[in-house]
C-alpha cells in the first residue's frame, strides 16, 4: 500500500517538476521572465521555446530573464539561458539576465561559464535601464553649439574622405 503511494507521489512530483510554467509578462516594453524555482533540463527547454515564441509573436525588443528566485544553476541551465539570449539576439531582441545570487556566481565561475555575450545586472530596475535604449530608441536631434549645429561623430567626414574627394575632382 505505502509503496504504491510513494510511487504515485514520485510520479506526480516528477511530472510537476518537468512542467514548471513561467508566467511571463510585458512591462516597460520588455518581456520579463521570472524564474522562481528550480527547473529541470526539460522544463528549461520548454521555457526557452516559450520565450522565443513570445518574442516572435509580440515583437518586443527587450527580454529580462530574472533568476532572483533560483538557488541552483548547473552548467546545462546556465548555458541554456546564455543560448536563449543569443537566440533572442537573432530575433532582434536584447537580453539582460538579472538577479544571479552571490552564492551562484562563484559556482558559475568554477564551472567555467562565461556570460560574455549576455548583459547581467543585479536588479530588475537595472535591467530595464540597460534595455531602455534598445526598447525605446530616441533619435537625438543635432546638438546646437555656438549657434551652429554640431554633427555627431558618426556623421563627420573621415580623414580619408578628403583624399577621395580630391581624386574625384581630378577625374572630372
Amino acid at each position: 500500500f505505502w509503496q504504491n503511494i510513494v510511487l504515485k507521489l514520485a510520479k506526480i512530483m516528477q511530472e510537476g517538476f518537468a512542467q514548471v510554467r513561467v508566467i511571463m509578462h510585458i512591462a516597460r516594453g520588455c518581456l520579463v521572465v521570472p524564474i522562481r524555482n528550480e527547473i529541470s533540463d526539460e522544463a528549461m527547454l520548454e521555457i526557452q521555446t516559450e520565450i522565443l515564441e513570445k518574442v516572435s509573436q509580440t515583437g518586443v525588443k527587450g527580454v529580462i530573464i530574472d533568476l532572483a528566485g533560483v538557488d541552483f544553476l548547473d552548467s546545462f541551465l546556465a548555458q541554456a539561458f546564455i543560448d536563449t539570449g543569443r537566440m533572442l539576439t537573432l530575433l532582434g531582441a536584447g537580453t539582460v539576465i538579472v538577479g544571479i545570487k552571490r552564492e551562484l556566481i562563484s559556482a558559475l565561475i568554477d564551472l567555467g561559464i562565461e556570460f560574455k555575450d549576455i548583459l547581467t545586472v543585479i536588479t530588475l530596475e537595472q535591467g530595464f535601464q540597460k534595455l531602455g535604449p534598445i526598447v525605446n530608441p530616441e533619435e537625438e536631434p543635432a546638438k546646437e553649439a555656438n549657434g551652429e549645429f554640431e554633427v555627431e561623430p558618426a556623421e563627420r567626414e573621415r580623414p580619408d574622405d578628403e583624399g577621395r574627394e580630391e581624386l574625384d575632382r581630378r577625374d572630372e
